[in-house]
């Protein structure tokens, strides 16, 4: 008999603004790591719902016709599905940090030289593209990336 699987799910959203992206410099749960604003879901949430609620809360910022840049399944003792979105507009008064450590303006050309967990690093070329990507990764128990594929879609 086949078993079903309950996946974390989660979302970010990479906001893009003259040449520049926000990310969450975290500062206790992970170390000096960055990444986009996101998290996981709620009951009843969609994936859109999901990432404006959760960009908003992290940020004080409403997103603006978000867009699904692509999926990112990753298995380690857990797994899930990251639904990965960018935008380029927004409403709203930016705060300067969240729970999870400092609000960046970081440029497009140095999010490849900043410490970003493994999985997003490896996604993040996919960014801002008119295509959709769909990555399956394979973690140990730090989040470094073990094997992964990323394809277009």
């Amino acid at each position: 008999m086949k078993k079903r699987i309950a996946h974390l799910d989660s979302t970010v959203c990479y906001l893009k603004k003259d040449n520049k992206v926000l990310m969450i410099k975290f500062s206790k749960k992970w170390g000096n790591v960055y990444a986009p604003p996101g998290g996981k879901f709620e009951k009843g949430e969609s994936p859109l719902d999901c990432v404006i609620r959760e960009f908003k809360e992290e940020t004080g910022l409403i997103l603006v016709n978000p867009k699904l840049q692509g999926i990112s399944y990753w298995q380690d003792s857990s797994e899930g599905i990251i639904f990965v979105y960018t935008a380029e507009d927004y409403e709203g008064k930016q705060t300067l940090t969240s729970e999870e450590g400092n609000l960046e303006w970081i440029r497009i050309e140095e999010l490849l030289t900043i410490k970003q967990f493994e999985q997003n690093e490896k996604f993040t070329p996919y960014l801002f593209k008119n295509e959709l990507f769909e990555g399956k990764f394979l973690l140990d128990d730090k989040c470094k990336v073990i094997n992964y594929k990323i394809r277009n879609i």
